[in-house]
């Protein structure tokens, strides 16, 4: 019940993939920011603190909502799911990990502008040797299998050798979900027991392929990134050549256009860039006196379609 509730991936993964190799992994593994996210998506009027406000009033969050709404729920879930999948034994400091209390309703209609859902995943991806373990706000693609997992529920989406794609759906927590998932646990412990003999599940979680985990700086992969910024002439040009000095290539851009404001959000898509270099390129940026706030910044996962 530690992953997912009722959704049987950890049975499953130990199980059903024994002799496969898990490729890639992407989980939305905590329902709480599910829910928000949602809600914000469905309502246009709905803020992150209204619908976060919506959850504790519906019993979907806590009083104290940090540890779902910073990404660390996901991240201890995902090291949960990496022991299982890729044989890794980490710790929550390990995990890169982000939050998505900086998302606003802006961003989620700016990525469905652009074809895209934003949803906080659970990220393991495996690569020439190397582990990407990774938690935050994620603009995948609309027709994603992921993209329609709405509300409180849970899904893991999991890429194999042989088997191939495979998603896992359903309720991530609730007393008949989790006290099922527990009662069955002790079932299985039970019928070991009686036939006495090593589960053969835990020899073959110890042949698994050593893998080195790859810092987040290292990572390559899209961004989708909005500043607000002073409405006057050349702005643009700044903060595009500061990113061209940086290695970034911009495949979209949109300046929003506002009425009698004096700030005016500028959303851009990037090519694949490494996170070392676009982190450089945020924070050269955000010092300009041109651009007001933090800018937001959203990793962009491709994955595979459904």
């Amino acid at each position: 019940a530690s992953v997912g509730g009722g959704i049987p991936i950890i049975r499953t993964i130990q199980k059903s993939f024994a002799v496969d190799k898990i490729l890639n992994l992407y989980g939305i593994v905590n329902g709480t920011s599910n829910y928000i996210l949602s809600h914000m998506e469905q309502d246009d009027y709905v803020t992150f603190k209204d619908a976060l406000k919506q959850a504790q009033d519906m019993g979907y969050a806590e009083s104290d909502p940090s540890f779902d709404i910073n990404g660390m729920d996901s991240a201890h879930k995902l090291i949960v799911l990496s022991n299982l999948c890729f044989g890794t034994n980490l710790k929550p400091n390990n995990i890169y990990c982000e939050g998505i209390s900086n998302i606003q309703h802006s961003d989620i209609k700016y990525a469905e502008e652009a074809g895209y859902k934003i949803k906080l995943l659970a990220i393991g991806k495996v690569a020439s040797g190397k582990l990407e373990l990774r938690v935050h706000p994620t603009l995948i693609e609309e027709n994603h299998l992921l993209a329609s997992v709405k509300g409180i529920y849970n899904a893991i989406y999991l890429e194999s050798k042989l088997v191939g794609k495979t998603l896992f759906f359903g309720e991530g927590a609730g007393s008949k979900p989790t006290g099922n998932a527990v009662v069955s646990d002790i079932v299985d412990i039970a019928r070991n027991i009686k036939h006495g003999g090593m589960d053969i599940r835990e020899e073959l979680a110890s042949k698994k392929e050593k893998l080195v985990l790859k810092n987040i700086n290292d990572i390559f992969t899209r961004y989708y990134i909005r500043f607000m910024a002073i409405d006057k002439p050349g702005v643009l040009a700044k903060i595009s050549d500061i990113l061209g000095k940086h290695n970034i290539s911009i495949s979209s851009v949109i300046q929003k256009e506002r009425k009698k404001a004096k700030v005016v959000p500028i959303v851009m898509m990037t090519h694949e860039v490494s996170e070392f270099d676009l982190q450089k390129a945020m924070n050269k940026i955000k010092r300009l006196n041109i651009v007001k706030n933090k800018p937001v910044v959203i990793r962009i996962e491709s994955g595979e379609r459904g």
